[in-house]
């Protein structure tokens, strides 16, 4: 909102709004507060009551308001599906809100060096979310790939309708069962070992009490 010295507004409604402290004292330059017929009562966090409304210190304000924008977008996003968040949403969410500002006029880029920079800021951002996108959805195609893999390691079918997860949790299923057939059979042989054992062993004792008999047999 900008007015000249020579305005004749009388009235002017601004409560309720995500002022920017330096962008509101420059506003008061130019506006008399008996023209301001309303006022905030309370402010959000990290803002504060200045000429009776609330405002928010920052020397970026555009790129403050659209980071926190995408931070918005994440948490509510992450409510929805209660899963990780999608970034690729939240990127065009606010890729869509640059263009309608430019559409409407409302941000002029190229009028002000301070909004420029604050825009080429943003754009790197969002490229930076992009290319974390990109980044984790390979990562997750690599997982699939390995869950694949892995299901054909083992000769399991495939369930083409459920999702990743399930199939890895039958690799997992099949490997608990494949480990704990092995330790009932480690088992089982352990056991027959011990009874070969024992009976090698009372053979043995056998085999000395019949040598004693025979030996006191030679000596009467």
């Amino acid at each position: 909102l900008k007015l000249s010295a020579h305005h004749t507004l009388k009235n002017l409604t601004l409560s309720h709004n995500d002022w920017e402290c330096n962008s509101l004292r420059a506003l008061f330059r130019n506006v008399a507060r008996p023209a301001v017929d309303d006022a905030d009562q309370h402010c959000k966090i990290d803002y504060h009551l200045e000429h009776g409304l609330c405002c928010k210190e920052s020397d970026k304000p555009y790129l403050d308001r659209l980071l926190q924008y995408i931070a918005m977008t994440s948490v509510v996003e992450k409510q929805r599906k209660k899963e990780s968040c999608s970034a690729i949403n939240a990127i065009h969410s606010v890729q869509s809100l640059v263009h309608f500002t430019k559409q409407q006029g409302v941000v002029s880029l190229q009028g002000n060096q301070q909004l420029e920079a604050e825009g080429n800021e943003l754009r790197a951002a969002v490229q930076q979310l992009t290319n974390e996108q990109i980044q984790q959805k390979q990562l997750l195609q690599g997982l699939h790939a390995e869950i694949d893999t892995n299901l054909r390691r083992y000769r399991l079918s495939k369930d083409e309708l459920a999702r990743p997860s399930e199939n890895l949790n039958k690799v997992f299923t099949h490997l608990k069962e494949r480990h704990a057939f092995k330790l009932r059979e480690t088992q089982a042989r352990r056991t027959e070992a011990d009874a070969k054992q024992k009976e090698t062993e009372d053979l043995e004792q056998e085999n000395i009490a019949l040598e004693r008999q025979l030996d006191n047999k030679n000596t009467m």
